[in-house]
């Protein structure tokens, strides 16, 4: 098989063409830098012209969660119909897009593939918006993965929050007992090679989550634990909020990208916790690290 996969020089994508050429297929990764995993550089906020027409796409590239509508909105869209553009095109007939459970917004209980969609984020209205634009391209095979919180060795995630960890000021909004479905990178790039390998004609949908929630208290804690280090420092929300807000600000002053923005502390104190039965069932589909504390434990190993 020839799979385009675009973001192929970010955190999942990266795994995703490891992944894919473990399995004998032919990978073209698309990327705004060059990369191990990019073949071909290209910026996809413009016209795509005289790409070779692979077997399938899995569409990644887009911009950071953390980011705000108006930054969102000149990234993501763009690159979506550009790309469903050429797709239509070139007839590309098989696509898979990795989407976010912050299309869900706060989940009461437990969320599967229709359960009502009412996103609190931009990052989240954004992507409910291109599966949009997919259900609305016609394909004859699109599989939309809504992807839980991604956690690996090289992610900015613990890349983040084992450094404030370690400086002894890890600031948390709330209590952190906000329950998450977590997923490790390597088990994303796995369920996204599985939905191309095994698509179904017509628009389906598939969580992406391991095997057992964990609140952000527990994510927390088993990282202090694994950097032998002091955990968190659990704040009221309306001062994490200020401090976000702070920081934020003198992050763009300084011309820096924001880490911490009122947008990631949404995020971390909304509760997200998916059902991924029809991702087990339909697609056969075996976590490597069914939880938090066997994912963490390869993940920070040589941390």
């Amino acid at each position: 098989m020839h799979v385009l996969v675009t973001g192929a020089g970010g955190f999942i994508g990266r795994s995703v063409v490891r992944k894919a050429r473990s399995r004998g297929w032919n990978v073209t990764g698309v990327a705004r830098r060059p990369s191990d995993e990019a073949n071909l550089i290209a910026d996809l906020r413009e016209s795509i012209r005289n790409w070779d027409i692979p077997d399938a796409v899995i569409h990644l590239a887009g911009g950071y969660a953390g980011c705000s509508m108006k930054e969102l909105s000149g990234i993501d869209p763009v690159i979506a119909k550009n790309l469903l553009d050429w797709g239509k095109n070139e007839g590309v007939s098989k696509w898979v897009f990795a989407s976010a459970a912050e299309v869900y917004g706060d989940v009461a209980g437990v969320a599967d593939e229709n359960y009502p969609c009412h996103p609190v984020i931009p990052y989240g209205k954004i992507k409910l918006d291109i599966e949009g634009m997919f259900h609305d391209a016609g394909f004859p095979e699109v599989m939309v993965c809504r992807v839980g919180e991604v956690y690996g060795s090289d992610g900015r995630i613990l890349h983040e929050l084992g450094g404030k960890l370690r400086s002894s000021f890890c600031p948390w909004a709330g209590d952190g007992n906000i329950k998450v479905s977590f997923v490790h990178v390597e088990d994303v790039a796995e369920a996204l090679v599985l939905a191309c390998e095994r698509a179904k004609p017509g628009f389906n949908i598939y969580n992406v989550g391991d095997n057992e929630p964990s609140t952000w208290r527990q994510f927390l804690s088993e990282i202090a634990s694994h950097l032998n280090v002091r955990n968190a420092y659990y704040l009221p929300k309306y001062l994490a909020y200020a401090y976000a807000s702070t920081t934020s600000w003198v992050d763009r002053l300084l011309g820096r990208p924001p880490n911490v923005t009122p947008q990631v502390l949404r995020l971390l104190i909304t509760p997200k916790v998916l059902s991924s039965r029809c991702l087990y069932d339909q697609l056969e589909f075996v976590p490597q690290y069914p939880n938090i504390y066997t994912g963490l434990g390869e993940a920070l190993r040589d941390f």
